[in-house]
């Protein structure tokens, strides 16, 4: 992290000192404090961080915000309004300091993905860093924000949410020169009402586009491409359906996909141009987040070669879109989260792995749907009745999903509300030579599942 003063901070979150202090570090932890760091106490549904800055100052806090106007410190203090909000100004605030640009991404399905390939390919050109692990809320963004240097070319930041005006704050924060939505789901619609509703919310990341800025838009998705010319920015399109998109791919049988230049004002790749690429990781859902990342490399100048090199060098792991052999198995882990849209996604993945043995979809409940919930989780079936030979369903909505898979005709279709009454089923049902998608919501766990089945010690 780059240096600021305590009076720099006051300027960008519109606060008021008690001294001033030189700062390279700002924490949320009172635990743990580097060097000349300025400790940021947030408050929650269930603890109040400002308990804790007595805390803080015992392991050497140089400076406190606080929005206990009545409280004073014994080291220099900014008091402001709202700490929550305070860390987001800080961070924009910060982040105009350093300069550089940020790509922001967001979308219902496929913006971690999109986040990892647009970092892998802007890498191999400029000076880079991204998103880490799931920070990407009103918590996590600012904190990743401020990592950046004075020598960051550029910040690829991932910008999640269930809400409206989560978004919006988030995106006057960051600030990005370019905006990335991946396409429009279901995700959240408990808390959004109708897809209308969540592309809505999605926009909200264009309201903070800096002068000069794009937005870079998915065109197979209609309620994208029909608001393209209402948004009041330029906008980009990249697609695989839409061959009207400025970016297009035709994908080929092995896997390879031709990248086609419609309409991007690219000196990389003229109007008219195309090169071919491929990925490490499968599915065509994939090449339109490949798509996304190509879009903003030759939007930024970035060769061919290099989005060329950075595409294929990306490989999942953990909980994510992994695929791997193990105990005679063909396994494909994707456990970190699931929708309507991306059980669909890789259910289409699994269709393709059957080669010897047959292919068993192990689906969890999907969570957030509200109204949507019986509706999502047939989706879900009915999918997996088109590429899976086996169904093992798991959680609340269980049922619902072997529902939908039955309408489609599928006759294998086992429902559990108990996880290891489902492993201990599948153990028994499973071949060396078949080929298991694990794949549900983060509360339904089911990474412990597959490691269950594979005979791998569980907490």
């Amino acid at each position: 992290m780059e240096r600021f003063t305590l009076a720099q901070a006051a300027e960008w979150t519109k606060g008021e000192t008690a001294g001033d202090a030189v700062l390279t570090a700002v924490s949320t932890d009172s635990r743990r404090i580097p060097q000349e760091a300025l400790f940021l106490p947030l408050a929650g549904e269930r603890f109040d961080g400002h308990d804790f800055i007595g805390k803080a100052l015992e392991n050497g806090a140089a400076a406190v915000m606080s929005h206990r106007a009545c409280e004073e410190y014994p080291v220099p203090a900014l008091y402001v309004g709202n700490t929550s909000q305070a860390l987001l100004d800080l961070a924009g605030g910060y982040r105009m300091m350093c300069g550089g640009s940020v790509v922001g991404v967001t979308g219902s399905v496929g913006k971690t993905t999109t986040k990892e390939l647009l970092y892998a390919v802007l890498a191999q050109q400029f000076r880079a860093e991204k998103t880490e692990g799931n920070l990407n809320n009103e918590i996590g963004l600012p904190l990743t924000l401020m990592r950046m240097t004075k020598d960051t070319e550029v910040m690829v930041a991932e910008m999640g949410m269930n809400h409206f005006g989560e978004l919006s704050r988030m995106t006057a924060s960051a600030q990005p020169d370019y905006a990335v939505i991946t396409n429009i789901g279901t995700s959240h619609i408990e808390f959004l009402g109708s897809r209308e509703g969540i592309c809505r919310a999605k926009l909200e990341i264009l309201e903070g586009l800096r002068q000069g800025g794009a937005a870079v838009l998915c065109g197979d998705e209609p309620l994208l491409w029909d608001k393209r010319d209402s948004l009041g920015c330029t906008v980009y399109t990249y697609g695989m359906e839409n061959q009207a998109c400025d970016l297009v791919a035709h994908l080929h049988p092995d896997g390879s996909f031709t990248v086609i230049n419609n309409g991007l004002p690219s000196e990389m790749l003229p109007v008219g141009g195309s090169f071919t690429a491929k990925l490490s990781i499968p599915g065509a859902h994939n090449v339109l987040n490949a798509l996304a990342a190509a879009s903003v490399g030759l939007l930024m100048g970035e060769t061919v070669e290099n989005i060329r090199t950075g595409l294929v060098s990306y490989t999942a792991s953990g909980m994510r879109q992994n695929i791997y052999e193990q105990n005679g198995f063909r396994i494909y882990a994707d456990c970190y989260n699931a929708s309507p849209d991306a059980m669909e996604a890789t259910l289409g993945v699994l269709g393709t792995m059957g080669d010897t043995g047959r292919r068993i979809a192990v689906l969890g409940s999907m969570l957030e749907l509200g109204d949507y919930t019986e509706e999502g989780h047939r989706r879900a079936g009915r999918a997996a009745a088109e590429h899976a030979d086996v169904l093992y369903a798991y959680g609340p909505s269980a049922d619902a999903i072997a529902r939908g898979a039955e309408e489609k005709g599928m006759t294998a279709v086992h429902a559990f509300t108990d996880q290891n009454e489902l492993v201990e089923k599948l153990r028994a049902d499973a071949k060396p030579g078949d080929a298991l998608l694990f794949k549900g919501s983060r509360g339904m766990r089911m990474e412990r599942a597959l490691a269950l089945f594979l005979g791998e010690e569980v907490e």
